[in-house]
């Protein structure tokens, strides 16, 4: 039975790509796009969101799970058709809105025998929320050998350290006398965060890039993402230009689930960092990437870090004597006589913090609604029927 249902989900993209090909002559130029099957589903549906905001103005909204190669050609095919055949062949929802796309898992599957199951992953008025809010900051290096920071003693937005007591270091004193509790025999102290990173960045030994916050579904995944996308053109094996899209910068996937157990709840989160940057060359394009994994339980409200992503800054210049070190290289060679080349390599760290909260039932959340003329009119004369009963009794 599966069998036959494959067939036929195949059998109706042929018709379509068939019927496709006979009214291509009829669609623009510009609606028409080649997608190749490795594409990443994410990148495809960007690619399409393109063209979607430029001819319909709709963005596409992806709530699905789903997030592999598409595994279907797509040839010089009109943007929504496009969007439509691929959402078809991973049995996916296509839901047109007025002012966007929505991409969902299907709330109905179909099992080995062909019965029609519900999907575990189906959203009803009960399905729980998690608040996730991150902290990007990047630090340098030194910044350990002057203040020993013990990022895994973050919990309530507190973070214990170690400060050298026989220093001279300007960022180690702010340190020291900004700390609430302190032990002067040892030099450990316990900070606010917010109060650490702000006494970092006026010491210029970081800074925080981004404090994107973003409200994931229960079991449904959630994307940030902080940088830029880039393309490459390819030639598939008809001859044709293929575009495949890539995501580079600091890119966070979370998927939040929601653990009750004798009525406490806590977070399971799976967490995945990426930071990458693309490099042009003659012939490739280079993607530097440092990529982390992990999966932590996490209580409402409690926050966990990620470390470990470092990056090299080279600054290259040139000292020595003012103006006759920037002489040009015929001028008797001066330059080179009153001047030198510089090079500062920096080693920065990147710091997520990432705190997670579960968001209040929709029940409850109701509750703090303002009313609507409708609703206060129902109340109204409910209250007005009910004093009449009361009355006639």
């Amino acid at each position: 039975m599966k069998k036959l249902v494959i067939l036929l989900i195949l059998l109706c993209f042929v018709l379509t790509l068939f019927g496709q090909e006979q009214n291509i002559k009829d669609i623009p130029e510009e609606e028409l796009i080649t997608i190749s099957r490795e594409t990443n589903f994410v990148a495809a549906l960007k690619a399409i969101e393109y063209l979607s905001l430029d001819f319909a103005g709709k963005n596409i909204l992806n709530t699905s799970n789903f997030n592999n190669p598409i595994g279907i050609p797509i040839k010089s095919l009109q943007w929504k058709d496009a969007l439509d055949l691929i959402t078809r062949f991973h049995n996916l929802v296509l839901e047109e809105r007025p002012a966007t796309f929505v991409v969902k898992d299907a709330d109905i599957i179909v099992d080995e025998s062909g019965q029609e199951v519900e999907s575990e992953g189906k959203i009803t008025a009960s399905t729980r929320q998690v608040r996730i809010s991150a902290i990007f900051f990047k630090a340098d290096k030194s910044l350990t050998s002057e203040v020993g920071i013990d990022w895994t003693t973050l919990i309530g937005g507190e973070v214990e350290a170690n400060i050298n007591l026989n220093t001279t270091s300007t960022l180690s004193s702010d340190i020291l006398s900004a700390g609430f509790k302190r032990n002067f025999q040892s030099g450990d102290i316990t900070i606010g965060l917010e109060t650490l990173l702000k006494i970092i960045e006026a010491n210029q030994k970081g800074t925080i890039i981004a404090r994107p916050s973003i409200t994931v579904l229960s079991k449904k995944k959630g994307f940030i993402q902080v940088g830029q996308d880039f393309s490459v053109k390819t030639l598939d094996q008809a001859g044709n230009t293929t575009e495949k899209f890539f995501e580079t910068g600091i890119i966070m996937q979370v998927t939040p689930e929601v653990l009750v157990e004798d009525d406490r709840e806590a977070i399971y989160l799976n967490v995945e960092v990426e930071k990458s940057s693309a490099i042009p060359g003659d012939l490739s394009t280079i993607i530097d990437k440092s990529k982390s994994n992990t999966d932590v339980l996490l209580f409402d409200g409690e926050e966990t870090v990620i470390g470990g992503l470092y990056d090299k800054d080279i600054q290259i210049g040139r000292g020595g004597i003012p103006i006759l070190k920037d002489l040009p290289w015929w001028f008797f060679g001066l330059k080179y006589l009153f001047g030198y080349e510089t090079e500062t390599v920096t080693i920065r760290e990147m710091i997520i913090i990432i705190k997670a909260e579960i968001v209040d039932h929709v029940n409850d959340r109701k509750k703090f609604m303002i009313p609507t003329n409708e609703q206060i009119d129902k109340e109204r004369k409910d209250m007005q029927r009910s004093n009449k009963l009361f009355m006639d009794k």
